[in-house]
């Protein structure tokens, strides 16, 4: 498909302490995504790569009826050539092209 996007997400997730465990891993389990970081007090970093960007949004609808968690909020949104995806890039040009800013 040529006109293919890699979409990588950052959501952070705010569950009730007691639901953690459970909330966590209910969310490993999920395609494209992983628990990246924890915290004591309920709080978790969720990264998404996908090449849907729905998925990434079915998965904020998905994530904010579990039992245990207060909120999930997208924090990050990169949208990328899957090609080149791996490559390493100048963050500070990278970004101002992206927003089409002269770099």
């Amino acid at each position: 498909m040529p006109n293919e996007t890699l979409h990588i997400a950052s959501l952070l997730v705010h569950v009730r302490p007691e639901h953690a465990r459970e909330v966590t891993r209910w969310l490993a389990a999920q395609p494209e995504s992983e628990v990246s970081a924890e915290d004591p007090s309920g709080k978790l970093v969720v990264v998404v790569e996908s090449l849907r960007e729905v998925r990434i949004l079915e998965l904020i609808d998905a994530i904010q009826v579990r039992p245990g968690v207060l909120g999930a909020a997208l924090v990050y949104h990169q949208v990328l050539d899957p090609a080149s995806a791996d490559e390493p890039a100048d963050p500070v040009s990278s970004q101002a092209a992206a927003e089409g800013m002269p770099t």
